[in-house]
């Protein structure tokens, strides 16, 4: 699970915005979809953590951190 707090999401997303061309890609809209995502998919991450299923990852870090974090998670799981 790819953990990163709203405001460097949407910050991410806005940036990736000015070169993607997607309309959907402003504040308002991001805004709206972190919120269903709080609401309808959080929940089962949260069911399944405590049944020990979910892996966590770090993922305000750099692109490279978070890509040796996954390497060590499948080398160590298999």
């Amino acid at each position: 699970f790819f953990d990163c707090n709203n405001e460097i999401c949407i910050e991410r997303c806005l940036e990736r915005g000015k070169s993607s061309g997607r309309s959907d890609d402003n504040r308002e809209s991001l805004e709206k979809r972190i919120q269903t995502y709080l609401q309808s998919t959080k929940p089962i991450i949260d069911l399944y953590e405590e049944m020990g299923k979910v892996k966590k990852i770090d993922a305000s870090k750099s692109v490279d951190e978070v890509f040796d974090e996954v390497v060590k998670i499948f080398d160590k799981e298999g």
